[in-house]
This record gives structure tokens, sequence and C-alpha cells, in this order.
């Protein structure tokens, strides 16, 4: 159990990104000074913070169809089911 002073140890996250996205990715964050990884740590903070996404998702109907794909390709039915609601919002607007 963890002390309430005792900092948690860090967990080890792997992603499975296009090389491309991680290239572009980590462009925009060096203009901020940060690391892809800062830059992810931010995000899942936002997150917990926000109790959501923290920003307005604004992809198009492509992007959101190869995300489905590359969901159902990689075989990720945790993410996919959440891929599948989005593409059911997104289609019903």
């Amino acid at each position: 159990m963890t002390k309430l002073n005792e900092p948690a140890q860090p967990e080890h996250l792997d992603l499975v990104l296009d090389q491309q996205l991680k290239q572009d990715a980590t462009a925009v964050y060096q203009q901020y000074g940060m690391s892809l990884t800062t830059a992810i740590h931010l995000f899942l903070q936002q997150s917990v913070t926000d109790h959501d996404l923290p920003f307005d998702l604004e992809l198009s109907k492509e992007q959101l169809q190869a995300e489905l794909a590359r969901e159902k390709a990689s075989g990720d039915t945790e993410s996919l089911a959440a891929v599948e609601a989005l593409w059911q919002d997104w289609k019903e607007q």
C-alpha cells in the first residue's frame, strides 16, 4: 500500500503508433519544449481532472473510419467499442 507522502511507482505504457504520426506529434510538442511522454502525461492528467476527453473531437469521416479499421485489425476490443460508439454518434449528427 502506498503511504500518503510516498511517491507512486511509475508505470510503463507501450503504445503502437504510426511512424509518421509519432514524428509529427513529436515536432508539435517540441515547439513547447516538451517530450511526447510529457505530452501524453499531460493529456492523461487533464482527462482525469475533467473526467472526459480534454478536447472536442474534430475528426473527419475518413479519419474516424481509419481509426475504426486500425482498432479492428489490432484486436483491441476494449477501445474498439469506444471507437464504434464514437462512430455511431458521429453518423447520427
